[in-house]
């Protein structure tokens, strides 16, 4: 159309000008101007702090000062430099005069010019953000060009470059959430001043350059470089733009007419699946635009696997990121593809909700993050392999949201957000796994396509645009017919998670009342209603099995299910069958011992899951001594054949093996337990099937558990080829491992062995396994040098390389060496506090171990009353380390009265 003809043309105009800037280094320049040139604050204007965050309220008044905004973009990139240098044209549309100074976000960088409507205006740069005076723009159409510099980034955030040990390439990527993409180029980043981006990189010959738009002009440039030109894209918020660059291996496809590539650096390629990438890929396309109703909006899409990453994966519209775990270095199991399908359809889902409709403010991450979260789950449940998917969000989102919602730290799924830094902290399994399974009972409470028609509904409305809890509510209210006010208040503004117990009669063999109780933790008294399942088990030519399921809706403390009467006595009633709800459940005392004597004849796998789930929350919650699971657990486990089943006991028997060096047993006794749950899962990896993902799934435990001489010389000689287990395959990614035991337990020449697998295997995730396994060495010396690594020089290191230290200084069995170094540990959280960084906050809180005695919790209690405003990412897992080790104290004292 004409229309965007001219504004392609008007565009081109405006990038040559930023590029001619950008080549010639020209300075338009202006001093920075000094704070009292900026004017002064009149009443009722809102000042804004030299701060590393932006506040809820300074985005609100931006948000009304500025009607619309563009982007032009042009950076200079390479593989060299430590800085990258750029300039950005911002196409401003002010809805007032101001009374005050803009403000443009810009972390870290160097501003070397401003200009503004075609004038070089005085400024003043404050290392957070860039001011401009009142006087210097005006109501309506402004054109603010900004020259600017910024060092790479080292932490995953920003612009990351990543210099491969293997081969010295270099890779650049984009990681911005939620307020990173200021460290890329100064803008206004928040997440309601949406834009359009035109782009213009130069960058080496041999490059790959990625982003929203596909490229549609690269030309060569005489110093073996090249210029790529990227036409303007359509709008969406910064947050949520990529670009990417390195000489990356490419594999093409398409799903339905989207072109489709996946990008991998050269030293990994060989290692990646793209048949599974791009199949995995295809069913999502195929299950999304149909259900939302919507073609997918941006044209293209790539996905690009990435080093250092911080996270699992980054939605960036048309160019999502995914971290390098998600590829292994030999045969992966169904459960690791199943993972990779789930995360590719988590991101997919994201270019609809959250892309192209977006939260207001980080008070709305959770209405992105659930959908995803609950999305992925229904697309693969529906359209893929796979057809235990929803025993895998059980296992993996619902355990991760029960865990969080009963800590201190727990929080409404809507949460007001004062600032980004608390928005980095909701980044938690209330906002995923919490937000993803209260989802997940509307289709049960609505009708599942009222609930389908609603979503869409809302997508259309808001396409492009922001929106907010009441306006997805809304349509989902409005597509059923339903009120949902009462709902939305008790289970997306309050937090807790409820408990429901069952009371009920029998007659002859059948169900003569049942009654649903239901309670609520004393902190967060709500009570809520909801829609679940009863299922009814009986004992059947040697199978338990379901005989009747009753589907109720139950709300306040006790509900009457008159369905049930006259269904046939339960030997086991499990209270939310199948997983319909969020709610912990306690069961009774005749379905504890019936599963507990029956549970390998259960014929339904989810509901051995969930039993067997239910027996170790009674541990945790100190119903169950510890010792008791454990002597339940080695007898019956061994009879288990699913996977899954298989892996969640694998996972408790590694909880119930640190906890074994918490808890105050007798020597005797700990030494008895360790050696029973070592030797199991010796003789569990035997056994199993040769090749089978069991086999995998019990290697990984034994190399966790394994402690005593027998032991660790079985993983040397499996290390030195003189032990084999038929059908596992050692490579690379298993045999650092069992590197990282023997140094845990420094057995034999275990040093030796970190320097000589390095020399076979340089690569980084071999380098940041190096450092785990001097880090985890029981020694004075190896904690005092990565101590001070992190916390002196941290300077020298990555991020991924602290968090791999930080990760392995102190496991259970250290607890010894822990409280050797606890003071200084606690003495510096100020100090880490104070640097304003949330990626090393984060980073250093893993440090901290779950403690089970008063002396060791009385070092959280007083560094946290000592330091009410720390960091969100540090204080908050310092207030969760406090409540795990009170808890441990529980099941200290549960377990102490068994004896």
């Amino acid at each position: 159309m004409p229309r965007h003809n001219n504004q392609k043309s008007a565009s081109h105009k405006v990038l040559a000008t930023a590029i001619t800037a950008l080549l010639a280094h020209s300075a338009l320049a202006t001093s920075p101007a000094k704070p009292q040139d900026q004017g002064k604050n009149t009443s009722g204007v809102i000042s804004r702090a030299a701060a590393s965050s932006l506040t809820a309220e300074y985005a609100a008044l931006r948000r009304e000062q500025i009607a619309n905004v563009d982007y032009t973009i042009a950076v200079k990139l390479d593989g060299k430099s430590d800085n990258f240098t750029g300039v950005v044209t911002a196409d401003t549309t002010l809805a007032r005069d101001l009374k005050q100074p803009l403000t443009i976000d810009f972390a870290g960088g160097e501003v070397k010019s401003v200009n503004a409507n075609g004038k070089p205006v005085k400024f003043n740069y404050n290392g957070h953000f860039i001011s401009i005076a009142p006087r210097d723009v005006r109501k309506g159409e402004n054109k603010i060009v900004i020259e600017y510099s910024h060092p790479y980034s080292t932490d995953g955030s920003g612009l990351h470059r990543f210099q491969d040990t293997e081969d010295g390439s270099a890779y650049l990527y984009t990681h911005f959430e939620p307020y990173k993409a200021n460290r890329f180029f100064p803008h206004f980043d928040q997440p309601d001043l949406k834009a359009r981006y035109t782009v213009d990189v130069t960058a080496p010959a041999d490059w790959q350059v990625v982003t929203t738009a596909r490229e549609d002009k690269i030309t060569d440039l005489k110093n073996g470089f090249k210029r790529w030109h990227f036409p303007q894209t359509k709008r969406f918020s910064s947050y949520i733009f990529p670009l990417h660059a390195g000489p990356f291996v490419v594999w093409e496809n398409s799903a339905d007419g989207i072109p489709l590539r996946l990008f991998a650096r050269k030293a990994m390629a060989e290692y990646v699946k793209p048949e599974d990438w791009f199949k995995f890929t295809q069913e999502s396309f195929a299950f999304y635009q149909k259900y939302f109703d919507i073609p997918y909006p941006f044209g293209k899409y790539d996905q690009l696997i990435v080093p250092d990453f911080t996270i699992g994966a980054m939605e960036n519209v048309g160019a999502v990121t995914f971290n390098e775990n998600y590829v292994t270095r030999g045969e992966q199991t169904q459960a690791q593809r199943q993972r990779l399908s789930n995360v590719i359809a988590h991101e997919m889902a994201h270019m609809w909700f959250g892309d192209l409709v977006t939260m207001k403010w980080w008070n709305g991450l959770w209405l992105k993050e659930s959908f995803a979260t609950y999305m992925a789950s229904l697309a693969l449940s529906e359209n893929s392999e796979f057809d235990d998917v929803w025993q895998n969000f059980y296992l993996g989102s619902k355990q991760w949201a029960y865990g969080a919602d009963q800590l201190p730290t727990t929080h409404p799924i809507e949460v007001t957000v004062r600032n980004t830094d608390e928005a980095f902290s909701n980044f938690d399994g209330i906002t995923y796994g919490k937000g993803g399974s209260v989802l997940n009972q509307l289709p049960y409470y609505l009708g599942k396509e009222e609930f389908r028609q609603g979503v869409s509904d809302y997508l259309k409305t808001f396409s492009y645009g922001n929106a907010e809890l009441k306006d997805f509510m809304g349509a989902l209210g409005k597509a059923a017919n339903k009120d949902l006010g009462d709902w939305t208040q008790k289970w997306l503004y309050q937090a807790g998670v409820n408990t429901i117990s069952a009371d009920f009669q029998c007659h002859d063999g059948k169900l003569s009342k049942l009654t649903i109780e239901q309670t609520a933790p004393e902190q967060y008294p709500v009570l809520r209603e909801q829609r679940v399942q009863l299922g009814i088990y009986q004992l059947q030519d040697d199978k338990m099995a379901r005989v009747a399921r009753v589907p109720v809706t139950y709300g306040g403390a006790r509900t009457e299910v008159k369905d049930a009467a006259g269904m046939p006595c339960p030997q086991i009633l499990n209270l939310n069958d199948e997983d319909w709800g969020y709610v912990k459940t306690r069961l009774d005392a005749d379905s504890i011992a019936q599963a507990k004597q029956h549970i390998n004849q259960i014929d339904s796998t989810f509901t051995r899951l969930m039993l067997w789930q239910s027996l170790f929350d009674a541990v945790t919650d100190a119903q169950m001594p510890l010792t008791e699971w454990i002597d339940f657990a080695l007898q019956n486990a061994g009879g288990e054949r699913d996977i899954n089943v298989i892996r969640l006991i694998s996972g408790r028997l590694q909880s119930a093996h640190a906890y074994l060096f918490r808890l105050s047993l007798p020597q005797a006794q700990r030494e008895q337990y360790l050696n029973a749950i070592e030797n199991f899962t010796w003789q569990q990896l035997q056994q199993a099937p040769a090749g089978s993902d069991v086999q995998k799934t019990w290697f990984g435990a034994f190399a966790d558990v394994a402690g005593s001489e027998a032991a660790l010389a079985r993983a040397e000689q499996m290390l030195d080829g003189k032990l084999a287990i038929d059908g596992l395959v050692l490579d690379q990614d298993r045999r650092w491992p069992l590197i990282v035991l023997l140094n845990r337990h420094l057995h034999g020449d275990y040093e030796k062995r970190v320097d000589d697998q390095l020399k076979t295997d340089n690569s980084d995730r071999a380098q940041l396994a190096a450092i785990g396994a001097r880090a985890v060495r029981p020694t004075a010396e190896a904690k005092r040098e990565w101590l001070d690594n992190i916390l002196k020089k941290r300077e020298q290191f990555k991020l991924s390389q602290i968090r791999a230290a930080a990760g392995y200084l102190f496991p259970a069995e250290q607890l010894g060496l822990y409280r050797q170094f606890s003071a200084e540990l606690f003495n510096a959280v100020p100090e880490v506090s104070a640097t304003g960084d949330t990626l090393y906050n984060k980073a250093y809180a893993s440090l901290f171990p779950v403690v089970c005695g008063e002396a060791d919790i009385a070092g959280y209690r007083a560094v946290l009353q000592d330091n009410a405003e720390l960091m969100p990412a540090l204080g908050r897992v310092l207030q969760e380390r406090r409540q795990q080790s009170e808890w441990c104290e529980t099941m200290n004292a549960k377990q102490s009265a068994s004896h």
